[in-house]
């Protein structure tokens, strides 16, 4: 039997990502914002996992990007970065990159741990 799910929080990330291309391409909110934040599925499977595997080192670093990915999110909304609901090219592949890094940090945490 499996310590933790992983399987499941790669649908749940991809979910948040839904939630994030819907955020970006609607009208900036605050409740956009507070959803993708701390009330996510997302950040309960983090919050989890980091709870589990406090000694291993891909896990913080799992919860460094999910808060990279938070923190740019809210960048976006406090800077007025988005014009016309459209972001600027260069932060949707920053916001892709992370989306890559945590997938994969997923993988490997899959992987090592199960």
């Amino acid at each position: 039997m499996f310590k933790h799910d992983f399987p499941t929080a790669v649908p749940t990330l991809h979910n948040l990502k839904k939630t994030i291309d819907h955020f970006l391409s609607d009208s900036i909110t605050l409740n956009s914002i507070d959803k993708i934040g701390a009330a996510s599925e997302f950040e309960a499977e983090v919050k989890e996992i980091l709870k589990g595997y406090r000694d291993n080192s891909q896990v913080y670093n799992l919860d460094f990007q999910y808060r990279k990915l938070i923190q740019i999110i809210t960048d976006i909304h406090n800077l007025n970065l988005a014009v016309n609901n459209e972001i600027p090219e260069w932060l949707e592949s920053e916001l892709e990159m992370v989306f890559h890094k945590i997938r994969n940090i997923l993988l490997v945490l899959e992987i090592e741990l199960n």
